[in-house]
């Protein structure tokens, strides 16, 4: 199988209509938003690109690592011009470092089905849930304190976010299902945080109803892996 070819299946195979159509509405409304009121090209980009990449890692596939750097990279600058330290030193230290780190991570762990390849999900375990909300607690209780001696806007939100998502994140570079439980509560509060910006704020409505249906999807590939076993 030549390079095109992998390329092409990964991109394209595996998919379903309704997650066909729901890309392409997603899309659709990002682009027509910029259309009827152009605040930022870059937040443009910045959302389709990271609407791609929560899409292609709720089918577990690894090529959302690809689409995870041009957000990475976009949604630093964005945070940056809305004051939000919190979010931009996610984008800085934990998103585009994350997108080489994590892809390593998946390549040595990926089961090939039909030509289709998908991430060998894991679930967290009773310990694992205790460790993961005391590091939140604490995280934030800790990160707050340093953001109130900066200027940033919504200093609170923004830090309980920023702590949630280096949480969802290393979940998710170790192949968790749970992590999609923090993603839902991250997109609610960065739906609030975001208000006021409307490229920014379809994107997390869209990333919240993708992350409903990862979690869903992510349980069926946890199950499979334990049948594989």
């Amino acid at each position: 199988m030549n390079y095109l070819t992998l390329v092409k299946n990964e991109l394209f195979s595996g998919w379903t209509k309704f997650e066909a159509a729901w890309i392409f509405l997603f899309l659709a409304l990002q682009i027509g938003v910029y259309i009827y009121q152009p605040e930022s090209l870059l937040a443009v980009i910045s959302g389709i690109s990271g609407l791609l990449c929560v899409v292609f890692v709720s089918k577990g596939k690894i090529s959302n690592y690809f689409f995870g750097l041009i957000f990475a990279y976009t949604y630093f600058y964005v945070s940056w011009d809305n004051k939000f330290y919190g979010e931009m030193s996610t984008a800085l230290y934990v998103y585009i470092p994350s997108q080489f780190i994590g892809y390593f991570l998946w390549k040595a762990n990926m089961s090939n089905n039909d030509n289709n390849d998908s991430v060998l999900a894991k679930t967290l375990s009773f310990q694992g849930w205790l460790i993961t909300l005391f590091c939140i607690v604490v995280g934030s209780a800790l990160f707050i304190g340093f953001l109130k001696t900066t200027d940033g806007n919504s200093i609170g939100l923004d830090g309980v976010t920023t702590v949630m998502v280096v949480v969802a994140q290393i979940l998710m570079l170790l192949r968790y299902r749970e992590q999609w439980n923090f993603w839902i509560i991250i997109n609610i509060l960065s739906i609030i945080l975001w208000a006021d910006t409307t490229a920014m704020y379809l994107m997390y409505s869209a990333y919240l109803l993708n992350s409903l249906y990862g979690y869903y999807n992510w349980t069926k590939l946890a199950k499979q892996n334990r049948v594989q076993r």
